[in-house]
């Protein structure tokens, strides 16, 4: 079970290639949104302290944050390759109501079998 959790969350991080599921795209989105409200969290709570245990906790929670945020593109680009269009889609998300797209992005069913950016994802 952590083997499946562990390649659902890290597998292929920042890869651009290949394809990826909408269960991998809700598993890591979902994922994302706790660690922001967790970060939020924990920043409010530690970030005035003066202490070493919470400079470093809000360091390292920020810092998985980022990458976290980071990882959201590559993830995103792999989304538009299942539904067989191009990555550069993914700007759309800069645009006004461009959220609505990516929400579109979870509940769209990908290419059955291979399409112009590879083979079916696994998971």
């Amino acid at each position: 079970m952590l083997s499946n959790i562990y390649t659902l969350l890290f597998n292929k991080f920042l890869v651009f290639k290949g394809r990826s599921s909408r269960k991998e795209y809700i598993c890591r989105v979902l994922f994302l949104a706790i660690l922001i409200i967790v970060d939020s969290y924990t920043f409010d709570t530690y970030g005035n302290e003066d202490t070493l245990f919470s400079f470093l906790y809000v360091v390292i929670l920020s810092s998985l944050g980022i990458i976290m945020v980071l990882q959201y593109f590559p993830l995103a680009v792999r989304r538009f390759h299942d539904i067989n269009s191009s990555g550069w889609y993914v700007l759309l998300t800069f645009a006004p109501f461009g959220q609505l797209v990516i929400l579109w992005l979870m509940f769209k069913k990908g290419t059955s079998g291979i399409n112009d950016y590879g083979e079916e994802p696994k998971y």
